[in-house]
């Protein structure tokens, strides 16, 4: 976490990065780095630590961790954004308790980009509910488009309700009411898409409960590590395919960087009242660096003000 804050306010000099944790040991890591002096990196003590593997009971019983420290900031006004990798359960929950979820949105999701030949598929939710209903899947659409439009400038993403066929009576009762619901919406809907779908480029937001998000994710993830090796061992198996290998080396980099979920950093939590971006558990000084700059992007467009008034306008217009 300190490294890719290094990297971040190095490359960054008009941010500044405040480091939320155990004082001591922050500042050792910093000293490591040659970067104690940095006039943009901020060391906010934080006394408690909450595992990976910890509850969300932890929350209470820590409140001086820097989850719970991290989101007060944010809350307070005293950061802008805030980037969490550690327990992502933990991390999903200390964001709703202090930031609260903005007024009309009914559950946060996680925003989870996925690679496709033509940049990105987003999809919501990736973890952050396990069981939802059709009204937050919508919602999901909603906040994601809003996030891609301002974030990334792209003209009325294309949505679709990830199903087990792309015909409007396949699904459970789940997506088939979604794919009802989201259909009423001004949003750009494409339809039910199945699971290839979200790596052709065909779309831009694919929606679905937070179970089948985390599958599909992790999923990806596995998939690209196992090519990955597979790739590496046909390559020294044979001779001309180490000749091949060296003469493709670049384009083997650019394959490398188009799939490697580090240049991405982290997810967005769409829905809450504040920015926040999840990293991953395993981030290494890269990811951490692209999540810093993700959460900037983020707070730079004003996407939580947006969705305030979307969701404003939305209730007045219900009566």
């Amino acid at each position: 976490m300190v490294q890719g804050a290094v990297d971040y306010a190095r490359a960054h000099p008009a941010d500044s990065v405040l480091l939320v944790g155990v004082e001591t040991d922050v500042r050792a890591c910093l000293k490591r780095e040659g970067a104690e002096h940095y006039r943009n990196l901020e060391v906010v003590h934080a006394p408690e630590v909450i595992g990976m593997s910890e509850k969300i009971a932890a929350l209470k019983e820590r409140p001086n961790d820097s989850m719970n420290m991290s989101s007060r900031l944010v809350h307070e006004g005293k950061a802008d954004a805030m980037v969490l990798c550690g327990n992502t359960g933990c991390s999903v929950a200390a964001a709703q308790l202090h930031l609260r979820r903005i007024p009309g949105v009914k559950r946060a999701g996680i925003l989870v980009p996925l690679p496709n030949p033509k940049g990105r598929t987003w999809l919501c939710d990736g973890g952050a509910n396990a069981v939802c209903r059709p009204e937050h899947l919508v919602q999901f659409g909603e906040m994601a488009s809003a996030f891609l439009e301002n974030v990334y400038g792209t003209k009325k993403p294309r949505v679709g309700v990830l199903s087990i066929g792309e015909e409007d009576e396949k699904g459970v009762e789940l997506t088939q009411e979604t794919l009802e619901l989201i259909r009423k919406t001004d949003l750009n809907v494409v339809g039910n898409v199945e699971g290839h779908h979200i790596y052709t480029g065909e779309l831009d937001v694919v929606v679905c409960d937070g179970f089948v998000g985390n599958v599909v994710l992790k999923t990806s993830e596995g998939v690209v590590e196992g090519i990955t090796r597979i790739l590496k061992e046909e390559i020294h198996k044979r001779l001309f395919a180490k000749l091949g290998g060296a003469l493709m080396g670049s384009a083997f980099k650019g394959l490398k960087r188009r799939v490697d979920w580090r240049h991405i950093g982290g997810c967005p939590l769409m829905g809450v009242d504040g920015v926040c971006v999840i990293g991953h558990g395993r981030s290494d000084r890269t990811a951490v660096f692209h999540a810093l700059l993700q959460a900037s992007r983020f707070a730079d467009a004003r996407v939580v003000e947006r969705l305030r008034a979307h969701f404003k306008a939305q209730a007045v217009a219900a009566g």
